[in-house]
């Protein structure tokens, strides 16, 4: 059911692209107003990745990912029956906040209640169901509100957020976590106790990647990839392939979303490696040289102006060599993460990740308009070919970092759980 939840929660995050044009010229917004209401999604999402993250760790994902789906329910209704940009706002702000827990909360769940061999594998199914829900939420939504409209759409989308919390409340003693935090009968922490073990828990999690050099390392190559891939699948594929082959919106959505398809395939490649500590450093290199490589193969396609069926498969290897990429470097932070700190510290790394993704997007929006085309909110292809090529040049010089990292074993992290001993001493002084 945590699975099923970080699917589900795509239909939320993809809706702005079906709901806010609709609603933009129902109200007469302005594209600032509907770029700044989507943007608010994740906003609150990478502010909570650490939160989430650390409430993981200490109370268990069932109970908090529930907890997250139970305000997801209130956000859709917000979202169904607004009749103004704030409201609508609010509810998408909210979305954000809900939705937070559910990688973390299934990432977490998995590396208490599996072995550890099987931990890539697992992590490789989460991501392959996760974007799944990415490629396929799109048209749903679409028809749906098309035959039934906003509300009765929303309303159905609270009911069954509401569903799965209610079923995961019921397996809320299966977790884990709480086993682990609560043996036999034992009375419950006060709540003090847990708040200040919260505030530990981030505090330790951002000195730890503050002071290791092998998670900077991997922040860098992981942050550049994930923001340049949302920058070509979240925001200007479609776009791209338009101006450069003069293409339809049909056709291009159609060779863009091969993307899509390929971060599946990669997801599900990338479970089959890394298992040790030297097989994911060399799985992590392979996976992001490959992924750059791909970034440069695409930009001279485009700029040669190469058939767009060889450019389309291009972008699958693009999306199959991120995809792959990201499962590994999700692993490695699980390899060396403190014991019970794993959803912390991988919240603290997503949270950079988010910025890294929220200044490409709006980097390349702004380099854009500098090369605007005839038909207002379009740009042309030198435009374009400049601008990704700045992307794919960051993901390029991204891999100086890859000379840095060393095997991914706990004894690198000698320095982390220095780090958390440093902290609690600091708690009993």
């Amino acid at each position: 059911m945590l699975v099923a939840s970080y699917f589900y929660s795509f239909f939320f995050r993809i809706s702005a692209s079906v709901v806010l044009p609709r609603i933009g010229a129902e109200w007469g917004l302005s594209a600032t107003i509907i770029g700044f209401i989507s943007a608010l999604f994740f906003y609150a999402y990478a502010c909570m990745q650490p939160i989430s993250g650390a409430l993981n760790d200490r109370f268990g994902p069932v109970r908090i990912v529930a907890s997250g789906m139970l305000l997801t329910v209130i956000s859709a209704l917000l979202m169904g029956f607004a009749n103004s940009a704030l409201l609508f706002g609010i509810g998408r702000f909210l979305s954000g906040l809900a939705l937070a827990p559910m990688l973390s909360g299934a990432l977490v769940f998995q590396a208490a209640a599996f072995n550890n061999s099987q931990y890539t594998r697992l992590s490789s199914i989460t991501y392959v169901v996760g974007n799944l829900g990415a490629v396929i939420s799109v048209a749903p939504l679409e028809l749906a509100i098309k035959a039934w409209g906003r509300q009765d759409v929303f309303i159905v989308l609270a009911v069954i957020s509401l569903l799965i919390a209610i079923g995961l409340l019921t397996q809320k003693g299966r977790d884990p976590i709480r086993r682990r935090s609560n043996p036999g009968n034992q009375h419950k922490p006060p709540l003090s106790a847990k708040s200040e073990s919260l505030r530990l828990r981030l505090r330790q999690a951002f000195l730890t990647l503050r002071r290791s050099v092998q998670l900077k390392a991997l922040l860098v190559v992981w942050a550049v990839s994930t923001a340049a891939l949302m920058v070509l699948q979240g925001l200007w594929a479609v776009s791209w392939y338009r101006s450069a082959y003069n293409l339809d919106l049909s056709a291009a959505s159609g060779w863009a979303t091969l993307i899509g398809v390929g971060v599946m395939i990669g997801n599900f490649v990338g479970g089959h490696f890394g298992n040790g500590p030297h097989q994911r450093r060399r799985a992590i290199r392979i996976f992001c040289t490959a992924y750059a490589l791909c970034w440069l193969t695409l930009w001279l396609a485009v700029s040669v102006h190469m058939p767009i069926y060889i450019t389309g498969l291009i972008g699958l290897l693009l999306g199959a060599a991120a995809g792959a990429s990201h499962v590994q470097c999700t692993c490695a932070v699980n390899d060396i993460a403190p014991q019970g700190k794993g959803g912390a510290l991988f919240g603290m790394m997503n949270l950079f990740n988010f910025i890294t993704v929220i200044i490409f997007q709006s980097g390349t929006g702004y380099l854009l308009h500098w090369f605007p085309a005839q038909i207002s909110g379009t740009y042309t292809a030198i435009g374009f070919l400049v601008v990704l090529g700045i992307v794919a040049g960051a993901v390029i010089l991204s891999l100086a970092a890859l000379f840095v990292l060393q095997p991914f074993s706990p004894e690198i992290m000698k320095e982390g759980g220095g780090i958390v001993t440093q902290c609690k001493a600091t708690r009993h002084r």
